[in-house]
């Protein structure tokens, strides 16, 4: 009976040993799933970080392309407008046109750099072939210099008519407050 109630002893220990042991993988396998979903939460929110940074990234490059393509299309377009609409899209003022005036002659003697060159080139290869150069003709280059040479004239004549203008507007100014003086008594 001893030994019967040793057995069963022995085997009810074992069985809860068993059991036991069973509990503990099982409550391991659960923490370690607890902790597999813990890893995986960890990297799908690394992986989001990593995926909005590369849209953030994107998003900016777009942006400054944008802002890049926006610059040369503005340089494109200020370039490629004519002379004209420079100096009609400025104030409608005298101060406002004189300024447009003077821009668009600054633009219009650079772009006429290439073309003086051009027409260098060409006297050139009319002297090396040999070719009578026509005494009539006039380059363009020319011409400008010379419509430019005329607007800084008038120009100056302008500046200086205006000038005398602003004292004549100030002398009377003072006329009429000495009329104005005159006529109340002081």
């Amino acid at each position: 009976m001893k030994k019967i109630i040793a057995g069963i002893f022995l085997l009810t220990i074992l069985g809860t040993t068993l059991y036991a042991q069973e509990i503990s993988e099982k409550e391991g396998r659960k923490v370690l799933e607890e902790i597999r979903r813990e890893i995986q939460a960890e990297e799908k929110v690394k992986q989001k970080a990593i995926e909005d940074a590369e849209k953030a990234r994107i998003a900016v490059q777009k942006a400054e392309e944008k802002k890049g393509k926006k610059i040369i299309e503005d340089i494109r377009r200020n370039m490629n407008e004519s002379l004209e609409e420079k100096v009609f899209k400025s104030e409608n003022t005298a101060e406002g046109r004189r300024t447009a005036a003077k821009e668009a002659f600054k633009i219009g003697r650079d772009r006429m750099v290439f073309l003086r060159e051009e027409e260098e080139e060409i006297v050139k290869l009319e002297e090396v072939l040999g070719i009578e150069a026509d005494e009539n003709r006039v380059f363009l280059s020319q011409k400008y210099d010379e419509v430019y040479d005329e607007f800084k004239t008038n120009n100056s004549e302008k500046e200086l008519l205006l000038l005398e203008n602003e004292k004549l507007n100030e002398y009377l100014s003072r006329l009429d407050k000495i009329e104005q003086k005159l006529r109340t008594g002081n």
